[in-house]
């Protein structure tokens, strides 16, 4: 079994994405398959309304408060009502296509404890992509091994998600899933694909303009996750 995490910030055509490829799944793979939405305090449009039957779970949880650039906390949300197990931990982007989803669940029984996974990565259009370094397929106890993602960075662009690699890096080693890939979706392909209300790096939500932050140092353990209010949506 594996569990795929999303965070959500207003993305519904993007979510309307993974939900039409997830119903294309085929049952074996299914059979194998739960999703976890982590609505970070959409205002307009909640992820709830988005959600219906793929043929397998999809569970639906929403931060209460609106909070700024809340990606680490809405990733430890998810990381933590994940079952023990294998998850595939992305972002709303980043779509698993119904092929790259057979080829993921053909290689989990080989997947070794204390490992984390990343996947090879192209754009919606076919052209290639490095890997994505924010994208990880470990297990849930490996990611609390290292206190998940430090909460700290709540409210910077940058997420926080070079701490919380540098930390799994100091006790996990990484291996390449070459021919599974994420399809990456743009603003061009799907307007709502990313997040588009708050700016990002050189604006004033840029975490690297932050002297505190800038000062932490790996590795270390980050400290009191879920630092707001949620609930379960669906």
């Amino acid at each position: 079994m594996i569990t795929i995490v999303l965070s959500y910030y207003e993305n519904g055509g993007m979510l309307d994405r993974h939900m039409m490829e997830w119903a294309s799944y085929t049952p074996a793979v299914k059979a194998h398959l739960r999703a976890i939405i982590v609505d970070d305090g959409s205002q307009n449009d909640p992820a709830a309304g988005h959600i219906y039957d793929v043929g397998f779970p999809v569970e639906c949880y929403r931060i209460k408060e609106n909070l700024v650039w809340n990606i680490p906390g809405a990733r430890n949300l998810g990381m933590h009502v994940a079952p023990d197990g294998w998850c595939l931990l992305t972002d709303i982007d980043h779509l698993l296509q119904k092929d790259d989803a057979e080829k993921l669940i053909a290689v989990l029984p080989s997947l070794k404890p204390g490992t984390f996974y990343w996947l090879a990565r192209e754009w919606a259009d076919g052209r290639g992509l490095p890997p994505h370094h924010n994208s990880y397929v470990l297990q849930r106890s490996l990611y609390w091994l290292v206190g998940g993602t430090d909460e700290d960075f709540s409210g910077w662009w940058g997420a926080g998600e070079g701490a919380f690699r540098a930390n799994l890096s100091r006790v996990a080693k990484h291996v390449d899933l070459s021919d599974v890939y994420l399809t990456h979706y743009g603003r061009n392909d799907i307007p709502d694909a990313s997040t588009r209300e708050w700016g990002r790096r050189g604006s004033g939500y840029d975490w690297t303009t932050n002297p505190a932050l800038r000062a932490k140092r790996v590795p270390y353990r980050p400290e009191n996750p879920l630092r707001f209010e949620w609930e379960r949506a669906v």
